[in-house]
């Protein structure tokens, strides 16, 4: 019995090393997602299937995408997260984009309004503060949970996608976009999926962090409608409790040990990764 699970062992190591060294060509795994919204330009988040590099062409024509952004790297210790710039865009227009991985498209297109411009606006008689007018949504609370009677639908974001995703400049989304679920996700599980041999040192530092990646991975992937307005609406997030823990507080008391309290700079971490980014946070 021992040399059989030893066999085991041995043949089991061995298919995955097969496996990590097949690995498919990297590829896009979820979004795109917009934040960070001005007259002139959007951020575009993306998340690969391993560490590399995106650009995302864009242009005012559906069929005719001749702007190119700067690329980007993914890293493997931001889950292979990350996002670019597009700059340089006209004030309250409206902007088509396909992210592109391994020089070809990945994903879903999207579009995207820009937010007007006093400039553009102000008139010396008329309008001399350059006031302008421009619409936006406000909700939380995007819980997916099946036993609010929906399934997993997302009514609300079908909602939006058909009412407001053309009309809608940016979008707030005022916490608790994500609800626990996959928090106890095993790191070698997540490791073994990489592909990669050694955890990087944000995992090994807060191996619980996997859990709450898989979680945001779970809602874009399940949450079909959201993902839509996601791709076609900028938003900025701000994190409540469920981004971090249920029901977390005495985070900020000197002394206190407690697993709802110290997991908030876990759960902070991966609310970067995944939503932090679309707001004005400066990044070197």
């Amino acid at each position: 019995m021992i040399r059989l699970s030893f066999s085991f062992l041995v043949l089991t190591i061995a298919l995955l090393n097969i496996v990590q060294a097949n690995r498919d060509p990297i590829r896009l795994t979820h979004g795109p997602m917009l934040g960070h919204p001005t007259s002139e330009s959007v951020r575009v988040w993306a998340r690969t299937s391993d560490p590399g590099e995106f650009f995302v062409r864009f242009g005012m024509e559906e069929d005719n995408l001749t702007q190119i952004s700067k690329s980007t790297l993914t890293k493997i210790e931001n889950d292979n997260a990350g996002f670019v710039t597009l700059e340089k865009l006209l004030p309250n227009q409206r902007y088509h984009y396909q992210v592109i991985v391994n020089s070809r498209p990945h994903g879903l297109p999207g579009s995207f309004l820009t937010l007007p411009n006093s400039k553009l606006t102000q008139n010396p008689e008329h309008n001399p503060k350059g006031l302008f007018n421009f619409r936006f949504q406000i909700g939380s609370c995007a819980n997916q949970n099946p036993t609010h009677g929906n399934g997993h639908r997302a009514r609300t974001y079908e909602n939006l996608n058909q009412d407001w995703a053309e009309k809608t400049h940016f979008h707030i989304m005022n916490g608790d976009w994500l609800y626990e679920e996959l928090r106890a996700y095993p790191v070698e599980a997540w490791r073994l999926r990489a592909g990669i041999d050694q955890i990087p040192p944000v995992v090994d530092l807060m191996p619980t962090v996997v859990g709450v990646w898989e979680n945001y991975k779970l809602y874009l992937s399940r949450g079909i409608s959201l993902a839509q307005w996601h791709r076609n609406v900028p938003s900025y997030f701000t994190f409540d409790d469920h981004e971090l823990v249920n029901d977390i507080w005495g985070a900020a008391t000197a002394g206190r040990r407690d697993r709802r309290a110290v997991f908030r700079d876990i759960g902070t971490q991966a609310f970067y990764d995944y939503l932090g980014w679309a707001n004005p946070v400066t990044y070197e």
